[in-house]
């Protein structure tokens, strides 16, 4: 069966059939930039006298085809002047091409040649666009040179690189092409932070093993192994201060906390359906089956260590997790104490985001609040960890956190505005994200039912590139109140939301602006609206 991908997609597929004869000239500027969609990337421009040459893949699944359309052009970053496509075969046209084995269908456009003044150009693809690819070498204060090797994987065509505790989803990463099983990648920067690198068909699978990598000057060389073989990605060598730091730190860590005996713990406990027990799977059927509702979710996530609901084997492994895993906090906490940096920041922000315990997350906090706000007023770690402080207050009893964001069409509004003196609910939700549009479609009949009734809902997109799936998304589903997007997390509102890598968020409201339940059904939202409207 044909599938059409976009026409963006399907401009990139012009690729493999242009001509590059008759663009001789003298070479004068070749650059890598960092630019991609989750389906293309652009990984070289050749600045030529005659032409223009930029380099690139198109991402899809096996079988996945593609249509060749004729509307591709550079745009100049200096003044918006056209740069048009050269040699585009008329006969190549609206022929589908099909993604092959590997994922991968390599491009190379010949456009006009730039003028001189050109800082970067935009490629267009129909109604898709790759901003900012710079024509000049960028000189930056940190140079990491990462080189890796994928051992067993011969459908790895790239690998995906992007900020630690960014949502790849929504936030711009960048795509490295993997050649033989093999890949190098020089990562200039003016920040030193980490980095998550990951292998694109794991990420297109839904579940990943990545490796952390430093902005440090240096080399980093990394070993990927087979999904199957259970085996985190090594760091096999480095020149890089902060990697080594790190890699040190993993090191004593799997040995002192016994990481890798636990996991098989839970692994063979698993794999002999002796984890949890009738009870706890029934009640997951349960959930399963009437679509995960969140009341029903929050039991299960509440009661899912109640000796009711796992296994006597499991409950002693649990014990023995719980033991190591206090040692872990304390151990957290002690080292950057001791090792003040950014490699104890970066271990001390990606245990805060997963962390659950109250107790733990204040001893964090702590240690932030001592260390690392002040030191690193504009870092991205501190930025990230101001969100995540502020969204526990995003509970029962909390308050709403205030924002303007736009509609579509570029009208701005403050939800405070919108919501004063009415009950509300906040519906953070994503044309891409299918369990938070079914929830928001459940509540297009309270909506209607009350909205002349001192009742409102604000909807929140989160949305990349445009907004053209938003709007077919509400055309489809029918929404019938206020939306505004958020776009490639500009404010970072489902972060203050604590909603950052979850799947969309529904936040009831009370008319004075406290927080009545996070993520009720609309069955509960229509009985607190009888009970309170009259």
């Amino acid at each position: 069966m044909e599938k059409r991908i976009s026409m963006a997609a399907a401009a990139i597929l012009a690729v493999c059939l242009l001509l590059l004869a008759g663009c001789s000239g003298k070479k004068t500027v070749e650059v890598t930039p960092e630019n991609s969609l989750d389906w293309m990337s652009v990984y070289r421009i050749t600045i030529e006298d005659t032409a223009t040459v930029i380099q690139g893949n198109v991402y899809g699944r096996e079988g996945d085809c593609i249509t060749i359309p004729s509307d591709v052009y550079l745009r100049g970053g200096a003044a918006g002047t056209e740069y048009r496509l050269l040699h585009s075969p008329k006969d190549a046209q609206e022929k589908a091409v099909t993604i092959p084995q590997d994922m991968t269908m390599p491009f190379t456009l010949v456009f006009e040649p730039l003028a001189g003044n050109e800082p970067y150009v935009d490629l267009c693809c129909g109604n898709e666009t790759i901003k900012g690819i710079r024509t000049r070498p960028v000189k930056t204060k940190y140079r990491t040179v990462i080189n890796g090797t994928l051992t067993g994987r011969p459908n790895t065509s790239r690998m995906i690189l992007i900020q630690a505790g960014l949502d790849e989803r929504v936030n711009p990463y960048i795509s490295i092409p993997v050649s033989g099983e093999k890949f190098s990648y020089t990562l200039r920067t003016d920040t030193e932070t980490a980095y998550e690198l990951i292998c694109w068909d794991e990420l297109m699978n839904g579940s990943w093993r990545s490796a952390t990598v430093f902005s440090d000057n240096g080399t980093v060389d990394i070993r990927f192994f087979p999904w199957e073989d259970d085996k985190a990605p090594e760091i096999t060598g480095t020149t890089s201060e902060m990697n080594r730091e790190y890699q040190e730190y993993r090191n004593d860590a799997i040995t002192r906390f016994r990481e890798k005996e636990l996991q098989a713990m839970a692994d063979s406990l698993f794999a002999a359906d002796n984890f949890y027990t009738e009870k706890y799977t029934r009640l997951l059927d349960s959930a399963i089956a009437a679509g995960y509702p969140a009341d029903l979710m929050e039991e299960l996530n509440r009661r899912q260590r109640d000796e009711d609901m796992v296994t006597e084997a499991a409950m002693e492994y649990i014990k023995e997790y719980d033991s190591l895993d206090m040692a872990k906090v304390l151990h957290i906490i002690r080292y950057n104490e001791e090792n003040p940096g950014i490699v104890g920041y970066y271990i001390l922000f990606d245990r805060y985001m997963w962390e659950s315990d109250s107790t733990s997350k204040a001893g964090y906090r702590e240690i932030f609040h001592t260390l690392y706000e002040k030191q690193y007023p504009d870092h991205p770690f501190t930025v990230r960890m101001l969100d995540l402080i502020a969204s526990e207050d995003i509970r029962p009893g909390g308050r709403y956190i205030d924002f303007t964001a736009p509609e579509p069409d570029g009208t701005e509004h403050t939800l405070s505005e919108e919501i004063k003196g009415k009950i509300a609910v906040i519906d953070l939700w994503a044309s891409w994200c299918s369990p938070c549009r079914r929830h928001s479609r459940e509540l297009i009949p309270v909506y209607n039912e009350y909205k002349d009734r001192g009742f409102t809902v604000v909807g929140v997109a989160r949305e990349t590139g445009n907004t053209d799936a938003m709007e077919n998304a509400i055309k489809k589903d029918g929404y019938p109140w206020l939306n505004l997007v958020e776009m490639n997390d500009r404010d970072r509102i489902w972060q203050k939301y604590g909603a950052g890598n979850g799947g969309g968020r529904i936040i009831l409201v009370a008319a004075d602006g406290s927080i009545v339940k996070v993520d009720p059904t609309a069955e509960y939202v229509k009985k607190y609206l009888e009970d309170n409207i009259k």
